[in-house]
């Protein structure tokens, strides 16, 4: 799986992106577990749902089902001005 971090999840992680080879990380809430074990300074944020998820470019509400190939983006709220 590629995963894509954005804006201040990218201070958190130290990357923009990586690879992740994981054939036990099987959708959304097994991946929100290995990140938060991998980085655990985003678990306050996933605790409080602020971040959103998209897979293969489309951003998704509930977890989903995923296969190695995907791609999985992180971002943060996004706020209007």
């Amino acid at each position: 799986m590629k995963i894509k971090y954005f804006a201040w999840i990218k201070d958190i992680t130290n990357v923009e992106e990586e690879v992740i080879n994981s054939i036990q990380i099987k959708n959304l809430d097994e991946f929100k577990i290995y990140i938060i074990k991998k980085y655990p300074d985003l678990k306050k944020h996933m605790e409080k749902e602020i971040l959103r998820f998209a897979v293969n470019q489309e951003y998704i509400t509930n977890s989903t089902t995923l296969n190695v190939d995907d791609e999985i983006a992180i971002f943060p709220p996004v706020s209007g001005g």
